[in-house]
């Protein structure tokens, strides 16, 4: 009987050993995911600088916090992921502008034409009381946090054969523009006879003269081959694009203040690059559709400026807050 003792003992110090002696077994904890969640697909510039971001995350967190990316609306449309971010299925999002007309009318002014004389000009608004004040209501009403701006290419005006200078130049003119009360008036207000097609029709509506005229920004007219039944592209710059990358209400609860430091950080460097490339990109297209043939006018800008400026707020007077396009304007 101690014979069989002294054996269990030998093989429970063996073990022991063994256990000490032996790899770790100690298990890593799953790294915290964040999901961010968007409409436009894999060849935009956009995908680049969120996959940019999704491995600064993971580096700087040493795959504690792991990006998630769900691009070309694989988690719906743009509604849809808002409501998932509100629901907490999704993390992070980045958004066009349409969310404010959704949720903050009050300032859907952004989306006025002439409203911003450059980025340096939105970036500043964005920093501002203007910008605080929109970020404050639409955490108020949604939970959602807007925390960085992506820039997006400028809108331009083309046309199959008239070359458009002034407001003076555009009545008559047959424009498609999207289907956004914001565009339709003020395009009317400027002179145009506009009209509301989908993108997708925009082609065959040029060439067989259904319209004359578009306004999108470059990447656009030159991915949909628009060019090619262009003749003049005015270089109106109409409207400065955006994106908004925003985080659902409890964003600040699940990542403890280091967390938030690593993933905040991430976002401002991929902000930087998404900005600088876009920059860098709009002169790219510019090369290529001169390259194709197109011929780029110079406007009187300041005339529709003055024009934007004096009528475009007063069909929305009573949505948005009261002052607010000529306290844009006004931001040095």
């Amino acid at each position: 009987m101690l014979r069989f003792r002294c054996f269990y003992a030998a093989i429970a110090a063996v073990s022991i050993f063994a256990a000490g002696c032996g790899p770790s077994t100690e298990v890593k904890p799953k790294p915290k995911v964040l999901r961010v969640a968007y409409v436009y697909g894999p060849s935009e510039l956009l995908h680049r600088a969120a996959e940019r971001f999704a491995e600064r995350v993971n580096k700087e967190s040493d795959g504690t916090i792991g990006v998630r990316l769900y691009p070309s609306g694989q988690l719906g449309k743009e509604r849809e992921i808002f409501e998932g971010l509100r629901l907490r299925s999704i993390d992070m999002m980045i958004s066009g502008s349409s969310i404010l007309g959704w949720y903050t009318p009050e300032y859907a002014v952004i989306d006025a034409p002439f409203l911003f004389r450059d980025y340096e000009h939105l970036t500043k608004t964005w920093q501002g009381d203007v910008g605080r004040e929109m970020r404050g209501l639409m955490k108020q009403r949604t939970g959602a946090e807007l925390l960085a701006l992506w820039y997006r290419g400028p809108r331009y005006l083309s046309s199959t054969s008239r070359i458009i200078r002034k407001p003076d130049d555009l009545p008559g003119f047959k424009l498609r523009v999207p289907e956004f009360q914001i565009y339709l008036k003020s395009w009317q207000i400027f002179g145009a006879n506009v009209t509301p097609i989908p993108i997708t029709d925009l082609f065959m509506a040029l060439k067989l003269g259904v319209v004359d005229g578009q306004e999108n920004p470059l990447a656009t007219i030159y991915g949909n081959n628009l060019h090619e039944v262009q003749r003049y592209i005015m270089k109106t710059e109409h409207l400065l694009g955006l994106f908004f990358l925003c985080v659902d209400a409890t964003f600040r609860k699940r990542f403890n203040e280091e967390e938030q430091r690593i993933i905040l950080d991430a976002l401002d460097e991929a902000t930087a690059w998404h900005n600088a490339e876009m920059l860098a990109a709009e002169e790219e297209y510019l090369s290529k559709l001169c390259g194709a043939g197109v011929e780029f006018i110079d406007v009187d800008r300041a005339a529709f400026r003055k024009l934007a400026s004096d009528k475009i707020p007063q069909p929305f007077e009573n949505r948005w807050i009261s002052g607010i396009y000529q306290r844009i304007v006004a931001i040095e």
